[in-house]
């Protein structure tokens, strides 16, 4: 099978972030609202009530714990970066988030925004082997928010290709104002919200080089597991497994690249089941947050108590879910690369031909 060949940066990026045999067991300590939420809620204060360090302090024991036990970790540069650099060893790869938590809303619509201060540049000098972007979208957004996302995402993916970084694009639907996220019919129109945002970023001229996504469904309300067996909580259904296995073959075939699957707060019993549905159907892995380290942060501030939680639970978990990848695509083995990628410009004179910043940008 033919493949379009590559830049060296980014096929040494995507190998960087895979285990050995080409699959994407990586973790997210980038999360903000989140871990802010669930350290307030440890210690019995509000969010405000949370310094810089605190913040700090229990991100970075996160990946002192847990980042041994992945291919890579995914960091924020404003609490985690500065903070846990050192403490991520060697052999583990680096993304680095560029969109900032605090997007705008306008009439209901969220739009994406960089870190203040923050860039891909600095985020490469800064050794970084990858760039993740979060971008809020659904298809039925106004046209100036369509065109607000697309311009965002273009220029993250402009940087990237300047400085020969790969870059990782995550799309999440959300719920307009008057919306419920749990009512059923807002979940039945879930599929064609998150298929419609893939397809439209699929475009190669978003220049996306691996897709972190969530499911095309609700887990909980697929019809084989409803009745409570992945959380104990009993739900109508609205898919069947073969209804649901279809949607994540559907993402697999609409994805031009390689993919991965995120956890999106669901618990872990709830993401294994959602990882091996993915990983059947043709995923490459998984760069997961919450369902990993969340409930070990019930004993913040006590970090003894915190790590040793995420000894006993988080870290055999990942062993569990790396397993899970073990059936998993490989990256270069995505209809992209056909197992056998191919490097831009090799041959005698590509140390000419190999573009510098300046030329790329």
């Amino acid at each position: 099978m033919s493949t379009t060949p590559q830049s060296a940066g980014k096929l040494r990026g995507l190998a960087r972030l895979a285990d050995a045999d080409g699959r994407y067991r990586m973790i997210a300590v980038d999360q903000r609202p989140p871990l802010f939420a669930a350290l307030a809620r440890a210690r019995s204060v509000s969010e405000d009530h949370l310094t810089w360090q605190e913040v700090a302090d229990a991100k970075t024991l996160l990946v002192r714990e847990l980042a041994p036990h992945v291919g890579a970790v995914l960091l924020d540069p404003v609490w985690t970066h500065p903070n846990a650099l050192l403490d991520l060893p060697r052999s583990t790869a680096m993304l680095s988030t560029l969109e900032g938590y605090d997007f705008t809303v306008v009439e209901g619509e969220r739009r994406s925004a960089a870190i203040r201060d923050w860039s891909v540049g600095k985020a490469r000098r800064a050794g970084a082997d990858a760039i993740k972007v979060l971008a809020w979208h659904r298809p039925d957004v106004s046209e100036a928010t369509a065109a607000h996302q697309d311009a965002f995402v273009r220029a993250a993916a402009e940087a990237c290709r300047a400085h020969d970084v790969p870059f990782v694009l995550e799309l999440l639907d959300y719920p307009f104002p008057g919306e419920d996220a749990s009512d059923p019919a807002w979940l039945a129109g879930k599929p064609e919200r998150v298929l419609g945002s893939l397809r439209h970023y699929a475009d190669p001229s978003f220049g996306v080089d691996l897709f972190k996504l969530e499911l095309p469904f609700d887990v909980h309300r697929v019809r084989e597991v409803a009745g409570g067996a992945l959380d104990g909580v009993a739900r109508d259904p609205i898919w069947t497994q073969e209804e649901a296995d279809a949607l994540l073959r559907e993402v697999d075939a609409i994805s031009p690249v390689p993919w991965l699957l995120l956890s999106a707060g669901v618990g872990p019993r709830a993401f294994t089941y959602a990882l091996e549905r993915a990983v059947a159907a043709g995923a490459s892995g998984f760069l997961a947050g919450r369902a990993v380290w969340l409930a070990a942060l019930d004993g913040w501030p006590d970090s003894d108590g915190v790590a040793g939680a995420l000894q006993r639970d988080s870290v055999p978990l990942l062993h569990q879910l790396g397993a899970v990848c073990e059936h998993a695509t490989p990256w270069f083995a995505h209809r992209r690369y056909g197992g056998a990628p191919v490097l831009e410009h090799a041959g005698p004179d590509w140390s000419k031909r190999y573009p510098d910043v300046e030329s790329a940008s």
